[in-house]
């Protein structure tokens, strides 16, 4: 791939990917109302780092963004591995990338700072599993959506 190609694929995948980010939180606080269920992403993140349980709204959104801006760019190198078009591509990428980091739940669960506290619920349980497989596929079809069109 040339250079000039593959910064243009960065390019439409951090943009894609800061949508797709917009996209997961819209998609956060659709489900955290209709299940009652308080697995804020934001507070999880921002909760990891010391101090950051204060400042979660824009630590958190902060984290949040580069986070789904960085998958972006991954996602923008590796969608023409994936079949279909670019919202299944996206779709499928945003599962694998949750269950691929899913395990790493497990030791959150138990040394989170606000986890242990009980402000943020445990997320190994079944209604949060199921939040987080619909966050990653509203963000992975999203971004393969966005990114597709970014392209053409």
């Amino acid at each position: 791939m040339r250079r000039n190609e593959s910064t243009h694929r960065s390019a439409a995948g951090l943009v894609a990917g800061t949508v797709a980010g917009v996209a997961f939180l819209i998609a956060m606080a659709l489900d955290i109302a209709l299940t009652r269920q308080r697995t804020n992403d934001l507070r999880l993140l921002s909760g990891m780092i010391p101090g950051g349980s204060r400042l979660w709204p824009v630590l958190g959104t902060s984290m949040h963004t580069v986070n789904g801006a960085a998958l972006g760019v991954a996602y923008a190198h590796v969608e023409h591995r994936f079949p279909g078009p670019g919202w299944l591509k996206g779709t499928v990428f945003g599962l694998v990338e949750n269950m691929i980091l899913w395990p790493i739940i497990l030791v959150l669960d138990r040394v989170h700072p606000d986890i242990r506290r009980g402000t943020l619920p445990r997320f190994n349980r079944p209604v949060p599993f199921l939040q987080e497989v619909f966050r990653h596929v509203v963000y992975g079809a999203v971004l393969g959506w966005t990114y597709e069109q970014l392209r053409k």
